[in-house]
């Protein structure tokens, strides 16, 4: 008997160990994840062509493919790792102010890190409302023992059919690796119309 409530006792446990795993984590920011994946999925069924520009230490090239969604989701994976914000060590660690874009009419509502993270700032510019983003900055950095790594990250958006949808895109920086020269890099797209 006593061998059978202990096993009760631990089944008991280990349902709630799995409801607990079930519950949606809320993001406390802004779903990066969520963004990119849809507009992988748009830009995939509208069949669109992409331009891209790249550099390295001044050696440019250029090309243009047919979007689908494996060359989208490789081309915008930095992007995704913006979502780094969200983490639960993150929480409360973002500092989030609005203020009119001298340059434009636009607005822009800025998330600063009160203590270090690889995202340091992610600024939003919008017209009217939040949900008209016009375009997303912010920096990644990536330090370790074998590379430091910073790239200044940049998504443009263009309204079609009454909805925000990435349109440019830019990703430029700078990558230090152990015993080498600091390698400088600069990506652009844009999605055909």
């Amino acid at each position: 008997m006593k061998g059978f409530l202990i096993s009760l006792g631990s089944l008991v446990f280990l349902c709630s160990s799995c409801k607990q795993s079930n519950e949606v984590y809320v993001k406390p920011y802004f779903d990066f994840d969520s963004l990119i994946h849809t507009q992988i999925q748009a830009r995939a069924i509208q069949q669109k062509t992409i331009f891209k520009v790249a550099s390295i230490n001044n050696q440019k090239d250029s090309s243009s493919f047919q979007v689908d969604g494996t060359k989208l989701a490789h081309e915008w994976d930095a992007f995704l790792q913006l979502d780094v914000i969200n983490k639960p060590m993150y929480k409360n660690n973002y500092e989030i102010t609005e203020r009119p874009d001298e340059k434009s009419n636009l607005t822009i509502r800025s998330y600063q890190a009160k203590i270090p993270s690889s995202v340091p700032f992610v600024h939003f510019y919008y017209q009217g409302s939040f949900a008209n983003l016009k375009r997303i900055e912010s920096t990644y950095v990536e330090k370790n023992v074998l590379n430091d790594i910073a790239r200044h990250l940049t998504l443009t958006f263009d309204v079609e059919q009454g909805k925000p949808f990435i349109q440019k895109y830019a990703i430029t920086g700078g990558q230090k690796m152990v015993f080498n020269d600091t390698v400088q890099f600069f990506i652009q797209g844009s999605i055909s119309h």
